[in-house]
């Protein structure tokens, strides 16, 4: 059986289509959790209705605490063998769970991954930089291993949606693997990596664009909060919890890398917005202190030109030259 569970909050919109589509897969061996996050809309009556309808339908009612809390209660109640998390905004394909699912059983594999597909006013399918198929544990040390938290090129790992995964239960049970709940921005950041660290095995079904991503201008990844930088700098932290002093494996470039693209997110949004004193904030985040300890001994990633130039302008603090820049960009 599969666990799938959706964190649910204002989502009255898109939900039917969400809860369709995964009630509707031709592997019906599944239980659906939704965990209804406090929505004040209509959001879980839409819950009850489904639960009414289809025993396979859970629902968790709660007071709102964010996805992370929402994704912690589901795997609580979960009982099936292996785990997908589904958003509620998003929908999946009709085969998605069973090929995924007999792909786990066949090569007994501890995750498999699939392709997402990010719909909007233009759809855009996205391939991870990874072989398609299996992996054995030594090949995921090999291969992947090298770009578990960060790509060189400042790009974020294969696992970044967790979405995208089917992940046996027994990996995340065994390893008490848990979404830090007070981490309210990027949180998948943290947990791909920890469950393919975890993983003896893992398959990748390269060009099987299974999930569908609705894309929204709004989301938190793509705007400025003032706790953003704050979370930020939690997440790389525990990932220097989780990963800093690793006996197998040295991934301080990674970590390093990681915080870069932490810093290069939260300016640009910063010039982006509406904020007062872009500079300021700007000049804030460049001078933090984890950010300077982070150019000690750092190569500048092998990226484009123009991004090892913003890198530069990081490295030395140039607040206001890097608010020139990005203003320039964006009246292009």
């Amino acid at each position: 059986m599969i666990s799938v569970i959706v964190p649910v909050y204002n989502a009255e919109k898109y939900l039917h289509k969400c809860v369709d589509s995964i009630l509707n897969n031709t592997y019906s061996d599944i239980e659906v959790i939704l965990v209804d996050d406090g929505s004040p809309d209509n959001s879980p009556a839409i819950c009850d209705e489904y639960a009414q309808k289809d025993s396979r339908v859970k629902v968790i009612h709660k007071k709102n605490a964010r996805a992370s809390a929402a994704r912690n209660d589901g795997l609580k109640l979960a009982q099936g063998e292996y785990i997908s998390f589904v958003d509620s905004d998003d929908w999946i394909e009709s085969d998605m769970l069973e090929k995924m699912f007999s792909t786990a059983k066949k090569y007994n594999a501890d995750m498999v991954m699939c392709d997402t597909v990010k719909r909007g006013e233009k759809d855009t399918k996205i391939l991870q930089p990874a072989r398609e198929g299996f992996y054995s544990r030594e090949q995921i040390e090999k291969e992947l291993f090298g770009s578990l938290i960060m790509f060189e090129n400042i790009e974020f790992p294969i696992t970044i949606s967790n979405c995208v995964l089917l992940i046996r239960k027994e990996i995340i049970d065994k390893n008490n693997i848990r979404y830090d709940e007070d981490i309210h921005y990027c949180e998948d950041a943290l947990m791909g990596p920890k469950f393919l660290y975890h993983c003896q095995s893992f398959y990748y079904m390269k060009g099987n664009y299974f999930y569908n991503y609705r894309t929204n201008n709004q989301s938190t990844s793509q705007t400025f909060n003032k706790n953003k930088w704050d979370h930020y700098l939690k997440i790389n932290s525990r990932l220097i919890e989780s990963f800093g002093n690793d006996e197998k494996f040295d991934f301080s470039r990674q970590l390093k890398i990681n915080l870069l693209y932490f810093v290069l997110n939260v300016i640009s949004n910063i010039c982006a917005s509406d904020e007062a004193d872009k500079k300021q904030k700007v000049k804030e985040v460049m001078t933090h202190s984890e950010v300077r300890k982070l150019f000690k001994n750092f190569k500048i990633p092998n990226t484009s030109t123009g991004l090892k130039i913003v890198v530069l302008m990081i490295k030395f603090r140039l607040s206001g030259l890097y608010c020139l820049y990005s203003k320039l960009r964006q009246s292009k």
